[in-house]
């Protein structure tokens, strides 16, 4: 009795007291004390109790290490409890291991560990983890997108050891996972899955978690059927439920959805909450419709509902969004007086708004007044600044800025992308160094940059050894990297790495069709057309979207290297993947080759298309048909017209088109004739515009004029640019009256108002047809009709009074247009000059070159060859070969027609060596061999220009002025000076759209006077002046008038050819 109640005193003293007086405990007595202490949650003195345990050598038992293992996770020493448990037994081994891995997730977040430990429990004998372990996890994970880790946890519930159902909560998170992923359709898989197991009774949670699935992938009927579901099967729709269904549609942009689910709210009387408010609020904020946002935000304070921060937040980000600056802060300002505190990103949101707006200064104050609120900036807010500072151009000094912080990958990667938009080479290469030195952990965001970044730099190395050490970092290449790589290779023009890169990406599970765009690019431009045809061909059977670019390019690319024929190859190959839009590709094929100027080969393409049954065909006619009546192949158009019409008829307007312009071309009548049967049958179709063009460029301008006055009724629709075409074509073949007509109908019928330009044309016309006073007439009423004329129409009337000798007149008019501010050029200086020599002035026509050299302008071949004439008209050879000699020293030298005049003064003269040097030196002026090159000497072997040499060389001088005579004849119309009508190289130049105008031609009386005066020098009509069209034909016909004594005659035909 005494020994106790001696042991019940001693109980109730200290430990401390107890162990002084020599008192012994036991190991029950311990696991008593670690009782009492678990049941206080003195957890530290248990594990300091334990440690004492060990080093007095005392042997705990299983419940002991329960108290210890316990009090470990308890204070969150989870490794020591870990390596604990593996090595001690212990009692309620599968609590304490379950303990541990919800410890792991909940507590650390750590659910990679807690994966781990669960593996690692599995090994030992008798531990079987809960399933609320498995739940725990899988929730952990769902919320992080790791859905991976989730079906490995999956598989293991499913496992014969455990056949643990797959509850509501569960499904909820794996759902909620799968969608948080954007793979709705995976989620609603599971969700089937779990359903047909039979164990899955869907609460609320589970639907809720469906439904926004169902909204991710635009299903409105599934939702609607979960919806009927729920209802019969009495489960609530609550606000949640509701708010999630009005999130799911207006994030997948059904907004009308949207709002009918916000009407059943308020039908079915369930109140929204700030969560629902928000919810829209924070929609048309981000959508930039703040102005809507803001109108919830009243409608929300009236219904008694207080708006929270992230409420004004949302409203905030909507006028930052819209740069609405002034109601953002005012907004903001509103914070502090409701009492509501802001927080980072309320203030990130705000300094990323004025980052847009550039003010950085105030982006600086906002930095600064977030400490005095006791808000620390954090790397978000940093990151923010930093992005806006690269965006405008200032990497550098974001640069700067980012020192004074610790980064992340999002500071490194944005630098990065600043420093490779502005091409800074140096400042890429020390963001590199500070990343590696900083040792951030890199995602493939930041990884791609960084290759993007080396292959700007040239480092190529570096960049393939950034990305072959993505597998060391635990980091999976994605399509963005392969693109990076090959886009950088191929831009580099090393195809070869490009290629072993592509290798690599085909063997990967990922699908991207800017890879294979990318490497079919990079072979077509190193002409590797074939090879890029078996990667598109391989592209088409991998289902990827056709993009027309990318078999444009190729079409393109096998064109270029192979020709056209080769094109139809590259269809056959195609057509044998059985590819589904083939048609699509052969039509584009077709217009392509078509517009090169090879329809020819695309019939043949076109002709497969039918063998095959291929539709779209009538497509393919109509560009071909179209492009050989533009190229003028009216035989080939013929035969293609007969089938086409065969197979489609004439009852597709298109068809009567193609008809019609076929017509037009070939037979204006015909056409005529068929269009007014067209109208008959109340058949509209119009000439197009093109057709006219093809005519003149045909020279068949009278038919342009007959086909455009007889269907004046049915033309496509005519600006003022496509009358003068015609006009002007008109007035060039002499047909003045026509152009008139043409000028009528176009104001009178069509509205169209002329302008100055078609006015110069119908003036020089007049000029050309010798009515001057026409012209006049039509010039001096230009003012009157508000229009101003230009040097063009100076020039022109200048250049024809010059050619009449009217050179006073001409004068006058030049005062008129210095007047009007007008500054004559070159041309018009070359138009006086002309006339003053071909009447003898040479005197006045110097006069005038001294005058353009005072202007500041540059003579021309043409201004020196018409002085030259000058001086050879007057018989001064010497002065016309000194004056050749001039401009030869200043860089001048004249025209084909100036050399002509000086050749054949001189050979009159009997100057025969300084002849043939200046023949030498004419034939090495570029402008005499560029019109040399342009005939055809009629020798296959031989040109012009080498004939003449040969003659040159050979010393026969008259043979090779006779031969460059006749060059002359073939090329110049008419003449400056001379019966020859060889004189004028402008006179091709005559008036068109460019107002270049042509101011040299001669009047033709001029040319019938002098033929007239050679017909009777040489003896009546029975001789055929037009043999006397070189010096050679003269030079015969003079000395047979000398050998018959007939000197009279031979003086005035030399006298005649002296003059001219």
């Amino acid at each position: 009795m005494v020994s106790f109640r001696h042991r019940n005193h001693l109980k109730m003293l200290p430990l401390s007291t107890l162990l002084k007086i020599g008192f012994t405990p036991t190991l029950k007595d311990f696991n008593n004390l670690f009782l009492l202490l678990s049941r206080n949650q003195k957890f530290k003195a248990i594990i300091h109790v334990f440690s004492q345990l060990s080093s007095n050598q005392i042997n705990a038992d299983s419940q002991t290490r329960t108290f210890f293992a316990k009090a470990l996770i308890k204070e969150s020493k989870y490794e020591e409890a870990a390596d604990f448990l593996r090595t001690h037994e212990i009692f309620h081994q599968n609590r304490v291991f379950d303990s541990l891995i919800q410890a792991l997730c909940s507590c650390n977040q750590d659910p990679e560990r807690g994966l781990s430990l669960l593996k690692d429990s599995l090994k030992l004998n008798g531990v079987v983890p809960s399933s609320r372990t498995f739940c725990l996890l899988i929730c952990c994970f769902s919320r992080m997108g790791k859905m991976d880790r989730v079906i490995d946890l999956l598989e293991l519930m499913s496992d014969d050891k455990f056949k643990y159902p797959f509850d509501n909560y569960v499904c909820s998170s794996v759902i909620s996972g799968f969608s948080r992923i954007g793979e709705p359709e995976l989620a609603v898989g599971f969700y089937e899955t779990a359903l047909k197991s039979g164990s899955l009774m869907p609460n609320s949670v589970t639907c809720t978690a469906l439904l926004t699935a169902y909204c991710k992938l635009r299903n409105v009927e599934k939702v609607s059927e979960l919806v009927a579901w729920m209802g019969s099967n009495d489960l609530a729709f609550d606000v949640v439920f509701y708010s999630n269904w009005a999130y799911g549609c207006l994030r997948e942009g059904l907004v009308h959805e949207a709002f009918e689910i916000v009407r059943a709210m308020v039908d079915k009387k369930v109140e929204l909450d700030t969560i629902s408010y928000t919810i829209l609020i924070d929609w048309f904020s981000k959508n930039g419709n703040v102005e809507k946002a803001v109108g919830f935000l009243h409608k929300m304070r009236r219904d008694g509902i207080e708006p929270n921060l992230v409420t004004y937040t949302a409203i905030i980000l909507g006028f930052c969004s819209k740069g609405k600056l002034d109601e953002a802060f005012s907004i903001f300002g509103m914070l502090d007086k409701l009492g509501i505190e802001a927080d980072e990103f309320t203030y990130a949101i705000l300094i990323k708004g004025v980052c847009r707006k550039g003010d950085f200064d105030l982006v600086y104050q906002l930095l600064d007044e977030m400490p005095k609120k006791g808000i620390n900036p954090g790397v978000v807010t940093y990151n923010t600044v930093i992005n806006g500072l690269c965006k405008v151009g200032r990497t550098t000094e974001a640069d700067d800025f980012s020192k004074g912080i610790i980064g992340d990958a999002f500071t490194y990667s944005t630098l990065l992308q600043g420093y490779v938009r502005e091409q800074n080479n140096s400042g890429i290469l020390d963001t590199k160094t500070r990343l590696e030195a900083a040792g951030v952990r890199m995602d493939v965001v930041v990884c791609n940059i960084l290759i993007k970044a080396m292959f700007m730099v040239g480092l190529f190395e570096d960049a393939f050894a950034i990305y072959k050490g993505l597998q060391k970092m635990d980091i999976s290449a994605n399509s963005i990297t392969y693109f990076t790589l090959i886009d950088g290779y191929c831009k580099a023009g090393r195809i070869d790495e490009a290629l072993e890169i592509f290798d690599e990406y085909r063997n990967k599970s990922i699908s991207s069709s800017a890879c294979y765009e990318c490497i079919i690019l990079g072979l077509c431009e190193k002409g590797m057309a074939d090879m890029a045809g078996d990667v598109f061909i391989e592209y088409i059977k991998k289902g990827l979207p056709l993009d027309k670019k990318l078999y444009m390019m190729l079409i393109e690319a096998t064109f270029n290297l192979k020709g056209a024929e080769s094109v139809l190859e590259v269809m056959y190959r195609i057509e044998e993947t059985g590819f589904q839009t083939l048609p699509v590709l052969c039509t584009d094929a077709v217009y392509f080759l078509c517009k090169m100027g090879f329809p020819e080969a695309s019939y043949d393409i076109l002709s497969a298309m039918r063998t095959e049954g291929l539709e779209w065909a009538s497509l393919c006619y109509y560009s071909i048909l179209g492009s050989l009546l533009f190229e003028g192949k009216k035989l080939l158009a013929r035969l293609i017209l007969g089938p086409f019409v065969k197979i489609y008829g004439m009852s597709d307007l298109r068809v009567c088109e193609i008809v019609l312009k076929y017509l037009c071309l070939h037979d204006v009548k015909k056409s005529l004739v068929f269009l007014s049967s067209m109208n008959e049958k109340n058949r509209n179709i119009t000439i197009p515009v093109a057709v006219f063009k093809t005519l003149i460029n045909e020279g068949r301008v009278l038919d342009a004029y007959e086909l455009l006055v007889g269907a004046k009724y049915n033309l496509a629709p005519m600006d003022v640019v496509s009358y003068t075409i015609i006009i002007d074509a008109l007035c060039k073949k002499r047909h003045i009256r026509e152009a008139l007509d043409i000028c009528t109908l176009a104001v009178k019928k069509k509205g169209i108002a002329l302008n100055i330009v078609t006015f110069n044309s119908v003036i020089n016309g007049l000029c050309h047809q010798g009515c001057l006073t026409e012209a006049f007439r039509l010039f001096d009423s230009l003012e009157r009709i508000g229009i101003l004329p230009t040097e063009v129409t100076y020039g022109t009337l200048i250049d024809a009074l010059a050619k009449e000798g009217l050179l006073h007149d001409a004068n006058m008019l030049l005062e008129r247009m210095l007047l009007k501010n007008l500054e004559p050029n070159t041309r018009i200086h070359n138009s006086l000059i002309n006339g003053y020599c071909k009447s003898g002035l040479l005197d006045e026509a110097i006069k005038i070159f001294h005058d353009l050299e005072m202007r500041n302008l540059k003579p021309d071949g043409f201004t020196v060859g018409a002085l030259i004439n000058g001086y050879c008209l007057k018989g001064d050879m010497e002065g016309a070969l000194n004056l050749f000699l001039e401009f030869k020293r200043n860089g001048f030298l004249p025209d084909f027609l100036g050399f002509m005049y000086l050749v054949r003064g001189l050979c009159a003269k009997g100057r025969m060596g300084e002849s043939w040097g200046i023949l030498r030196e004419m034939l090495q002026t570029p402008s005499v061999v560029d019109l040399l090159g342009r005939v055809d000497s009629g020798a296959e072997s031989d040109s012009v220009e080498n004939l003449l040499v040969f003659l040159l060389d050979r010393g026969s001088i008259y043979e090779a002025v006779a031969l460059l005579n006749k060059v002359g004849s073939m090329h110049f119309s008419t003449g400056r000076n001379s019966s020859l009508r060889t004189l004028d190289p402008h006179t091709e130049v005559t008036p068109s759209i460019n107002n270049r105008i042509g101011f040299h031609s001669v009047a033709y009386d001029d040319v019938e006077k002098e033929d007239n005066n050679m017909v009777e020098i040489c003896g009546g009509e029975d001789v055929k002046t037009e043999q006397l069209k070189d010096f050679e034909s003269f030079y015969s016909r003079i000395h047979s008038l000398c050998s018959k004594g007939d000197l009279a005659k031979a003086n005035r035909l030399t006298k005649l050819l002296m003059e001219l």
